[in-house]
């Protein structure tokens, strides 16, 4: 089993697409939102530089 895989499911997610809902619905951002600046960050950002851009409402912070 992949280790992100066992990420995800230590969030509660079954998946990086429940993971990204979950993440979405806590900050109050569409969901479209937080897939998009996924794919552009990738799946090893999921847990770092993801969460702190949706923490500040989906803004890239420099």
């Amino acid at each position: 089993m992949d280790d992100q895989i066992l990420n995800y499911r230590a969030c509660g997610a079954e998946c990086r697409e429940d993971w990204l809902r979950m993440l979405a619905n806590e900050n109050g951002l569409p969901l479209v939102t937080v897939q998009r600046l996924a794919e552009e960050l990738g799946e090893r950002e999921d847990f770092g530089e993801l969460v702190d851009i949706c923490e500040f409402g989906g803004r890239v912070v420099q």
